[in-house]
């Protein structure tokens, strides 16, 4: 954060660490006296209803086709131009026509059947990493499982070597900061344009060696497609697979992590899923919902349009604040409470439409599977800290550690 910036220009406080750390009383607070309001210090409209977050991930009027981060003096822009040039690859960053031609190349590693055959790997993995804690009697759930198994997960898919898990997270780490930054900071965009250089390069030597040696992972088969159809190009391989390794296992890891959580602060629900484990899977939408990995997406108006009484110009920036929406309470009977038997979850926490997560299948399985092990094998499970560390992140809602106990 720079040390320029006046926290009292922002009339929620919505970056503060204090609401960072717990941001839900705010966005009630919001959604009740101002639903779609304009914020000079954050640069955009916020739109907290979940009918009006709903509807505009679905709205042609508002393009994700936008910069990552706004009022960027002009030589910083020239600073991290190979940074944004890659981005602006990413399928998240691309409208249709282009966004359907990726999604759909990208899509055939994300097939119901390629899903559920992954199952029996990620379950031994999730038991092999409790292994090699469980007799200490204490884990850090973000670093020795929740992070490094999707980490494993994903570079395996990609033809990536999973040992490189320490190197993805520094490069996973510097794009999450600049993706939360809120104001410009000269060290957070040089860090992000140097991790993402770096991640090009690593996937570049990886698709020249598989354009010689194919084998049977993702770079593999969209170099077949790219020969096939013509329709991809390296550079297009190679951004998308950055996405891949970042999107992967970023949202994931804190899924885990912020789902354990729920349940450590809810012993009854804790305990249901003890005695009911067949819940786990409703469990992890309900985790989805109470505390989205994801807090807000963004978009640009391409329009002139209104919502909510509010006039929106074309060219302004729109965050649909997804974790606002999740718990609003005209879309969900006791929004605040943790409900792992809830029976219609609508959550937003994938988004809607066009760009629904792309690994949302891989993501639940992998929540899934983590959640419930961890449940069953680590008796007693308490947290070992007097105080929860949050990366002050208003997009990405992620803890530092989670450092618990158990009885081996």
């Amino acid at each position: 954060m720079s040390s320029s910036i006046n926290l009292e220009e922002d009339k929620y406080n919505l970056i503060f660490p204090e609401v960072l750390a717990n941001p839900y009383p705010t966005y009630r607070r919001i959604l009740l006296e101002e639903p779609v309001y304009w914020s000079d210090f954050l640069g955009g409209w916020y739109l907290m209803r979940y009918q009006d977050v709903a509807a505009a991930m679905q709205d042609k009027r508002m393009s994700a086709k936008r910069p990552p981060i706004s009022k960027l003096p002009e030589l910083e822009q020239q600073n991290i131009f190979p940074l944004l040039e890659t981005l602006s690859k990413w399928m998240l960053f691309c409208d249709p026509p282009e966004h359907t031609r990726l999604r759909g190349l990208f899509n055939k590693a994300f097939t119901p059947s390629i899903i559920s055959s992954m199952a029996e790997k990620i379950q031994a993995l999730v038991d092999e990493l409790i292994d090699g804690v469980y007799e200490r009697g204490n884990i850090d759930i973000l670093h020795d499982l929740a992070y490094p198994m999707p980490a494993i997960v994903i570079a395996q898919m990609l033809g990536a070597n999973d040992e490189d898990r320490e190197q993805f997270k520094k490069w996973s780490s510097d794009l999450a900061r600049f993706f939360g930054m809120f104001r410009m900071n000269t060290e957070i965009l040089t860090s992000a344009k140097n991790s993402i250089l770096e991640m090009k390069e690593y996937f570049r030597i990886i698709l020249e060696e598989r354009r010689c040696q194919p084998q049977d992972d993702l770079i593999s088969n969209l170099i077949f497609a790219q020969e096939k159809e013509n329709s991809l190009d390296d550079e297009e391989i190679i951004s998308n697979c950055v996405f891949l390794t970042f999107a992967g296992h970023e949202t994931t890891t804190n899924l885990i992590a912020n789902g354990l959580l729920a349940l450590l602060e809810n012993p009854s629900q804790m305990q249901l899923l003890k005695d009911k484990p067949s819940l786990i899977t409703t469990a992890v939408e309900e985790f989805l919902r109470y505390d989205s990995p994801v807090q807000r997406q963004a978009r640009i108006a391409v329009t002139d349009l209104e919502i909510g009484g509010k006039k929106i110009s074309q060219g302004q920036r729109v965050f649909l604040v997804i974790g606002a929406a999740n718990r609003d309470p005209e879309q969900f009977l006791n929004p605040d409470k943790l409900d792992i038997t809830r029976p219609e979850n609508p959550h937003l926490a994938f988004g809607k439409g066009t760009h629904f997560c792309l690994g949302a299948s891989l993501g639940r399985l992998e929540a899934q599977i983590s959640i419930k092990t961890v449940i069953k094998r680590l008796g007693s499970l308490r947290l070992n800290t007097n105080q929860i560390e949050w990366h002050e992140n208003p997009s990405l809602r992620g803890m530092k550690s989670m450092p618990v106990a158990f009885n081996p």
